[in-house]
Parts: structure tokens; sequence; C-alpha cells
């Protein structure tokens, strides 16, 4: 099963604008930069983004990627064919 993990889409990961940067983890939501290690996540693991607030609810398989020489670490790219609307 993969790993789910919060976006904050406003960071990028809209359809054609690239990846998302700005990635929770757990319970409470941590740094993904902060967990990828233990999480063991590599360049190309699948995982699954989600995204909630009182209005909507929703998750797409992503792939993780690096973001080189910026001040974070790991970036995911969605896969928008994979939609999925919670509520």
């Amino acid at each position: 099963m993969a790993l789910r993990i919060y976006a904050d889409f406003n960071s990028g990961g809209s359809p054609g604008k690239g990846a998302c940067w700005c990635l929770r983890y757990g319970d409470p939501l941590r740094p993904l930069d902060n967990v990828a290690d233990e999480l063991r996540i590599e360049v190309g693991t699948v995982v699954t983004l989600y995204y909630e607030d009182p209005s909507e609810e929703f998750e797409v398989s992503a792939v993780m990627e690096r973001m080189g020489d910026s001040a974070v670490k790991w970036a995911a790219l969605p896969d928008w064919s994979t939609f999925r609307r919670i509520r």
C-alpha cells in the first residue's frame, strides 16, 4: 500500500505545473523531509497525495522526486489521471 502524504497543492502540482513540494506525513503532520529516511522514500517511490479542508477532500497518485539544491529535499509529481474525490 502506498504511503498517504498530505500535499498543499498551492505549492505546485496542479495539472501541467510540476511537482508539489509542501508535503507532510503522519499525525501530527510533520515535514516529509524530516521523516523521508525513516519511511525509506526514494526517487520513483509511488505515493498517494491527499488534500483536505472543511469543504473538500481528494487524493491522487504521485511519484517522488528530489528537488536538487533547494532547501526542500523532496517533491511529488501527481498523476492527475488518478484523481479521486473523497468528499
